[in-house]
């Protein structure tokens, strides 16, 4: 079993402070084995089952020359590829890129010699295996006639900086190509949250597998806000579902036992229940309370003035209720008002927290003091006040500055494209974060600088010219 970077939560966070999330159709489908080892001879696996009202087909061919099936941790490996390719602005290309030690880290595993094995051969299976899905491949959007027939290898293409006869190792380059099927899911946002912080604590295969397979059955598509908190299914059904080869039910409660206990002690999960036997033998599954409302994936921006919002890292859904609530003007002069109050130096740890507090404040808690350009905070008791501590603009700034740039590069790369994924859009556009996100990790670009021009674009509404900007730099004019 490859060795897990343990994490220090020891449960799911609330739904609403998740900002991942995976690609739905490969969970809702079980493309991956849940199982930790299996046979090389299990190269095969073909199911059928009622998808919508009608009837769905899939099956995987995958030789015994890559290790079979995908399964186990070639699903950490997935999970980590989505995430990226929704951070580095979801390209039309489908490429994600990134090197093997920064893939090996989102996955969540240690830095040696094994885990670059287990990439190596997770990365090649998952190229070799083939998927043929019929009617039951989910398009969002599409309503009852979005299910289609597809042919695909979850990987489609991989470009590395070394020979394929040669090994991974730390320094490999890696551009991976997702199948046209998958991108395109994610693009269009069919997707669901998923703590991946939470994920990879934990300790088993198994485990890691329930969480993601359950996590989707969570997901209420139709009422995001309202997760299901309950999950029954046969046994049967779930054994194939999870693409086991064990058939009867006593063996399969048995091989998930340990995965339901650590799911159980790590608060996913509040209950088990098993009722009837044989093939009428059901699994329920009583989900850990959390309750918060889901948050929404945008990988496309709307307004400029949701743009502006989403570049501070306000979610688009609060965003768009704020400009309906309150309207476009004076969430604008609000977002004025907020820029002038981060230049004064007032104290702030969650600015997007702020930002929405500025716009919806009706008492006055952040009028500007013509004597001094201090903030006054309103908040505070009118009889005995206690003046703020403020710090200069400049000390703020050190201060911010300092935080981004003690993180690793690759994760200042990935914090600059995901705010820069809100600006772009269209297939003209579809290289330019892809070479920004190249440029940062190269060190040739300053990922705070960016990060800081992009806030101010938004302020004043003049986010076109700084788009056309990142194309010129990008050589796209």
């Amino acid at each position: 079993m490859a060795k897990k970077v343990i994490k220090s939560r020891s449960t799911p966070r609330p739904v609403t402070e998740v900002k991942q999330f995976d690609e739905t159709n490969l969970s809702r489908l079980g493309l991956i084995s849940a199982q930790e080892r299996i046979a090389e001879s299990y190269t095969t696996w073909k199911t059928s089952f009622d998808a919508n009202g009608h009837d769905g087909e899939l099956s995987c061919f995958s030789p015994a020359e890559v290790g079979g099936v995908p399964h186990g941790v070639d699903g950490d490996f997935v999970t980590a590829l989505n995430t990226m390719y929704v951070e580095q602005g979801a390209p039309q290309d489908g490429f994600v890129h990134t090197t093997a030690y920064q893939l090996i880290q989102r996955a969540g595993f240690e830095d040696n010699g094994t885990n670059y094995e287990r990439l190596e051969t997770s990365l090649r299976r998952l190229t070799v295996a083939k998927y043929v899905i019929g009617r039951a491949w989910r398009r969002r959007g599409e309503g009852p006639n979005g299910w289609a027939s597809v042919t695909f290898s979850y990987i489609s293409q991989i470009r590395q900086s070394t020979p394929e006869r040669r090994s991974l190792s730390r320094g490999t380059t890696l551009s991976v190509q997702l199948a046209d099927p998958v991108a395109e899911s994610i693009r269009n946002e069919y997707t669901h949250p998923l703590d991946i912080e939470f994920q990879i604590s934990l300790k088993r295969p198994l485990a890691r597998a329930l969480y993601r397979l359950l996590s989707s059955r969570k997901h209420n598509e139709h009422d995001p806000l309202h997760p299901y908190q309950e999950f029954t299914v046969l046994v049967s059904d779930w054994a194939r579902d999870c693409k086991l080869t064990e058939t009867e039910t006593y063996r399969i409660k048995r091989n998930l036992q340990d995965a339901h206990d650590e799911l159980i002690r790590r608060a996913f999960l509040q209950d088990v229940v098993y009722d009837g036997r044989g093939l009428k033998a059901t699994v329920r599954y009583v989900f850990g309370s959390e309750g918060d409302p889901t948050p929404v994936m945008q990988v496309l921006p709307d307004s400029a003035v949701v743009q502006a919002l989403l570049v501070h890292q306000v979610a688009r859904s609060v965003a768009v209720k704020l400009i309906k609530d309150f309207g476009e003007e004076h969430v604008l002069e609000r977002l004025r008002k907020f820029e002038t109050v981060i230049e004064t130096g007032y104290p702030v740890r969650q600015r997007a927290a702020l930002l929405v507090d500025i716009i919806k404040d009706q008492a006055g808690k952040y009028a500007l003091s013509a004597a001094s350009p201090a903030v006054k905070a309103a908040s505070e008791n009118s009889t005995a006040r206690t003046a703020p501590v403020h710090r200069s603009s400049a000390q703020v700034a050190d201060e911010s500055e300092a935080e981004f740039y003690a993180l690793p590069l690759d994760v200042q790369a990935a914090r600059a494209v995901a705010t820069l994924r809100f600006l772009l859009r269209g297939s003209g556009n579809d290289g330019v974060i892809t070479r920004i996100h190249q440029a940062v990790l190269a060190g040739t670009l300053d990922g705070y600088d960016l990060i800081r021009q992009a806030g101010r674009a938004a302020a004043e509404l003049k986010m076109q010219a700084f788009v056309d900007d990142l194309r010129l730099f990008a050589g796209r004019p």
